[in-house]
């Protein structure tokens, strides 16, 4: 049983009482794009070395619409993926997600987080990926991840344009998807939006609009225009 959802529903339990599966999608946008507005005035307030930002940066985007906003998920997770013909990312177990999110930012206390650092895109696509992995929260990860990765560029005064990825999220969550698989990641996929987003502002361009966003319409031969939004599922052996 997934507590975290109203009876016989998939609908997640919200402040508003909110039953209705599309109302709550269309509320919590708003929500967030009120909060993306004002979470940069926390920037300096948070500590990008330790993996409770994380927390502080759910906690604030979500808070208004769920009681365990910035709070790790009690539950494990599955959601079949439709650019892996159904199967679904291994999350992180429940137990593990506290000590693998420290061993994420142990290793990104140790890179040069620079222009200057020609395996920067590779790096970021890295980390991204690590903690978005990881999946902590019950929902809104790739959400909070993708303000995080933003908020991070700021923080050590990285150029990077960060309206690509929101402007690209079906593109953005497959391809986080491809290069989270435990066996043959694909990580090339999210490191091309990464790369265009930290070199956007160092380049001539001076308009979104001239960055070429067919590019980022399909995966492979998975076309994300046509993609879809699946529930998350608890784990088999917790549904009982």
């Amino acid at each position: 049983m997934d507590p975290y959802v109203y009876q016989n529903s998939s609908v997640l339990i919200n402040k508003l009482h909110i039953i209705d599966e599309n109302e709550l999608i269309d509320v919590e946008a708003q929500l967030l794009i009120a909060g993306i507005i004002d979470i940069h005035s926390k920037l300096n307030e948070l500590d990008f070395t330790h993996y409770t930002c994380l927390q502080t940066i759910h906690r604030f985007l979500f808070e208004e619409l769920y009681t365990w906003a910035g709070e790790f998920r009690t539950i494990n997770i599955y959601k079949n993926e439709s650019v892996l013909n159904g199967l679904s990312i291994i999350y992180s177990d429940k137990k593990h997600i506290v000590n693998d999110l420290k061993n994420i930012f142990q290793w990104a206390s140790q890179i040069e987080w620079s222009h200057q650092n020609p395996q920067l895109p590779s790096q970021i696509t890295k980390f991204m990926t690590d903690i978005w992995r990881v999946h902590p929260y019950r929902e809104g990860n790739t959400r909070a991840v993708s303000i995080f990765i933003k908020l991070f560029a700021d923080k050590y005064e990285l150029s990077f344009h960060a309206e690509l990825l929101s402007q690209n999220a079906n593109y953005l969550r497959n391809a986080l998807v491809m290069a989270a698989v435990d066996e043959a990641p694909e990580p090339s996929y999210l490191q091309h939006i990464i790369l265009d987003a930290l070199m956007f502002n160092l380049s001539e361009i001076t308009e979104p609009t001239k960055i070429d966003s067919t590019k980022y319409q399909s995966i492979g031969k998975y076309d994300v225009t046509n993609y879809e939004e699946k529930p998350f599922y608890t784990k088999p052996d917790e549904s009982q």
